[in-house]
């Protein structure tokens, strides 16, 4: 009788014990379904639960949406649902979206109705969505689509429709895009932005009294910065009803750091005369989350330095996709003295990474 290795022992055992988990996911999976026959609202299940069905697992009573529960609140991750009909898979989106919260460069109605025209394109075209609905009651705009012809394994077909989606607002982002480095550019021009070297802004970041001119003397700096960067397109101070973005950053650099990562990055600049603390960290990564997916990727600039919690914090969201990467005065000075701001950028990216 041959006797099989320790290390393939342990292997074996491993393999079977991921497939016994699997399979009892999988059964929890299909009771909770079962459950939510003739419930009028959509159940969710994570990205990641979603490999594990297939539209035959999905009654036509039954209608699925993605997220997951975080601090009993759920976090929907889509704002749609699967549902069978006539035993096709198809998926339900939407946009109900307010004025009220709107922060991009143009306009809610102008963006959506690109997106609209789109959705109405590819219908016409490719034939894999239908438009269902628009309303704009002066507060709110619903705009409604559906996909059809989706892929069997429901992972697939959720990746599907978010490509899908993707392809129908890449016009809006466009236009969006161009709007907002037209009004940055404006901006900068009309409140003198540029007249000062990135050397005489160090100084004036040193030496200014008060809190406004720390702030904006800061926040020109590390934008002229960024701008060098090939790729980076930059734009200025955000405000919005309930938050406010020192620089947005619209990422189109080559290097593979960088298009790993979404398409936004956000910059938030702290001059002040202490060193920037855990709660500074954990409500600029909330801005980051804000922004409907668009941003993994984020640079907390303290002139003075960070406390240890910053660290700590840092160790917390560890298994996160989000990235905070902190940048302190001296790296800054640093960066300006030699001329090489990019590689200050690369190295604070890999310690934030490696934290």
């Amino acid at each position: 009788m041959k006797i099989m290795p320790n290390k393939c022992l342990a292997i074996f055992f491993q393999v079977c014990g991921d497939n016994t988990e699997r399979i009892m996911k999988r059964d929890s999976l299909l009771q909770q379904i079962q459950h939510a026959v003739g419930g009028e609202e959509p159940i969710f299940f994570s990205s990641s639960e979603l490999a594990l069905l297939t539209t035959d697992d999905l009654p036509e009573e039954v209608m699925l949406s993605v997220g997951q529960p975080k601090d009993g609140v759920m976090h929907v991750e889509w704002d749609g649902h699967f549902f069978k009909a006539d035993g096709e898979l198809k998926a339900y989106c939407q946009y109900v979206w307010t004025r009220k919260y709107w922060d991009e460069p143009l306009g809610m109605p102008f963006y959506l109705d690109l997106v609209k025209r789109s959705v109405e394109t590819r219908e016409k075209t490719k034939k894999d969505v239908r438009f269902l609905q628009w309303d704009d009651d002066g507060t709110y705009i619903h705009l409604s689509y559906e996909c059809t012809d989706l892929p069997n394994r429901l992972s697939d077909a959720y990746n599907e429709v978010i490509k899908r989606q993707s392809w129908m607002e890449e016009a809006a982002e466009g236009v969006s895009r161009n709007a907002g480095i037209l009004a940055s550019e404006t901006a900068q021009k009309v409140s003198g932005w540029g007249s000062s070297s990135t050397e005489e802004l160090v100084n004036i970041v040193e030496t200014a009294k008060t809190t406004d001119d720390k702030g904006r003397s800061l926040e020109e700096l590390i934008a002229r910065l960024f701008v060098e960067i090939p790729g980076f397109i930059v734009s200025g101070r955000v405000r919005t009803e309930t938050e406010e973005i020192d620089i947005s950053v619209l990422n189109g650099n080559s290097d593979p750091r960088f298009t790993r990562e979404e398409a936004l990055i956000l910059v938030e600049c702290k001059n002040w005369t202490s060193k920037c603390g855990k709660d500074e960290f954990v409500l600029f990564k909330e801005k980051m989350e804000n922004r409907k997916g668009r941003c993994s990727l984020g640079f907390l600039v303290s002139w003075n330095g960070f406390k240890e919690t910053v660290t700590k914090e840092m160790l917390r969201g560890s298994h996160e996709r989000i990235l905070v990467v902190p940048v302190d005065g001296r790296q800054i000075r640093e960066a300006v003295r030699s001329n090489a701001f990019m590689d200050c950028v690369i190295r604070s990216w890999e310690a934030a990474v490696n934290t």
